[in-house]
């Protein structure tokens, strides 16, 4: 089993606009009256593996120059406490890649043990403090089999059906949502499928957006949430080049259930809108939380 990162492109930065939605007839106007400033933070924890990719930033008012103010707190004081044992471990800021990870070798993140972060920082003046904690989901995910190691795009069978992916993995007990990610491993100008079904690009359009389309993510849930098998289909609006695939299936932890769930479900039926479930306290905004995972390759061929 492999930890990946799991990335959810920029979410965190734009959750700040939450804060300054307005209400009533469903008219957002957008200001700075109701600005607080916010601690963001965007981290998993993984089974055995090491804990980094800690992202700790600031939440900013909509006209604010980021170019002279920056969201990065590399002066935080983080902290990751093991609830199990009451061990606290330092966090460091990592300033070649922008993030918080342990630099010791004597945390082992476990299954099913509860952990705590806990985030202190001073912005614009005001001392802040926020806490969050997950706990790891007691087994591992295994992904059982792939129907089909290859398949040429949109390839279809003898009655004109067209074929997917279909990945079949072993549910985590009390876990009902999972999220695939496909990382296209061969992604390039020359690999990218021009005669596809969805969109028209050349290849300046393929340049620019090589990193988003590389990137593809889908997620199901209500799935029944004791043992048992399910599957995730990898539809080919998911499938831009080529080449290589690894595709990632994640067990989350509540945290990042209902951080997913609600991310983008803020305004109700009146116009009114909330904040999404961030299981975060104090002056904090975000997700804290863990996952279990297991990956798989497929091929996409001309």
């Amino acid at each position: 089993m492999k930890r990946k990162h799991i990335c959810y492109n920029t979410a965190i930065l734009f959750l700040t606009a939450l804060m300054i939605l307005g209400c009533g007839e469903g008219i957002v106007e957008v200001d700075d009256s109701q600005y607080q400033p916010k601690i963001a933070i965007e981290g998993f924890l993984f089974p055995h593996q090491p804990v980094e990719r800690i992202y700790i930033t600031r939440n900013f008012r909509v006209d604010q120059n980021l170019r002279q103010t920056g969201i990065l707190l590399p002066n935080a004081d983080v902290t990751l406490t093991d609830l199990q044992s009451g061990e606290v471990y330092p966090l460091t800021f990592d300033q070649d890649e922008y993030f918080f990870r342990y630099t010791g070798s004597d945390l082992l993140i476990e299954y099913g043990h509860s952990y705590r972060l806990d985030v202190q920082a001073t912005i614009e003046g005001s001392a802040l403090q926020a806490g969050a904690v997950t706990t790891v989901p007691e087994a591992p995910l295994a992904i059982t089999g792939v129907n089909y190691d290859s398949l040429s795009y949109y390839q279809r069978d003898g009655d004109g059906n067209v074929l997917n992916f279909d990945v079949e993995f072993e549910r985590v007990n009390g876990i009902d949502v999972y999220l695939a990610t496909l990382i296209a491993r061969d992604a390039a100008v020359e690999t990218f499928i021009y005669d596809n079904s969805f969109e028209e690009y050349d290849e300046a359009d393929v340049l620019d957006d090589l990193d988003d389309l590389r990137y593809e993510w889908d997620w199901i849930q209500n799935t029944p949430p004791g043992p048992g098998k399910s599957d995730i289909p990898i539809f080919w609006y998911h499938l831009w080049f080529y080449g290589d695939y690894e595709i990632v299936i994640y067990a989350p932890d509540r945290n990042y259930q209902d951080f997913l769930r609600t991310y983008d479900e803020v305004q109700e039926i009146d116009g009114n809108f909330h904040e999404p479930v961030f299981h975060i306290e104090g002056d904090g905004i975000g997700v804290f939380g863990s996952a279990v995972s297991d990956t798989v390759h497929v091929r996409v061929l001309p």
